[in-house]
């Protein structure tokens, strides 16, 4: 599976919009909701949310396709249409975007973001955090010796 493309990061805004537009993470929490294996159309997503705001059906067409370009939907051509289904779950999907940042803020920001992340003091967090960090080093290691 290809890694996905996450280059964005908003932390004024919440949960996946700080990682991807509205628009996107609508499309995402639609997906992430439809029974799971279940494919789901561009028709599937443009009918729930059209009846949420109105948007035209080429928009819809356009986000999943520029999603799946990311890596985030995995899509199969069957005709006339494309079934698409999500590449990650919506935890496997906060897991990298969080593990990301973090390994960014790790790189450009060393020993500020360990004292700051050293300060994290609840207790629901800190198994997260340090799995996170352990995924970061790992990465890192792997990428050293390459």
């Amino acid at each position: 599976m290809t890694e996905p493309e996450i280059t964005t990061i908003h932390l004024d805004r919440p949960g996946i919009r700080a990682a991807l537009g509205d628009l996107e993470a609508d499309v995402m929490e639609l997906v992430w909701a439809w029974p799971r294996g279940e494919p789901i159309t561009v028709r599937d997503v443009f009918e729930t949310l059209y009846e949420r705001r109105r948007i035209a059906y080429t928009t819809v067409m356009n986000t999943m396709a520029r999603l799946a370009r990311k890596g985030l939907l995995l899509a199969q051509r069957k005709e006339p249409a494309y079934l698409y289904r999500a590449a990650l779950t919506r935890d496997e999907f906060i897991d990298r975007f969080v593990g990301e940042a973090l390994e960014k803020l790790l790189a450009n920001f060393g020993g500020t973001t360990l004292a700051h992340l050293g300060k994290v003091e609840d207790p629901a967090i800190q198994p997260r955090l340090a799995r996170l960090l352990k995924d970061v080093e790992q990465r890192r290691k792997a990428e050293e010796a390459d």
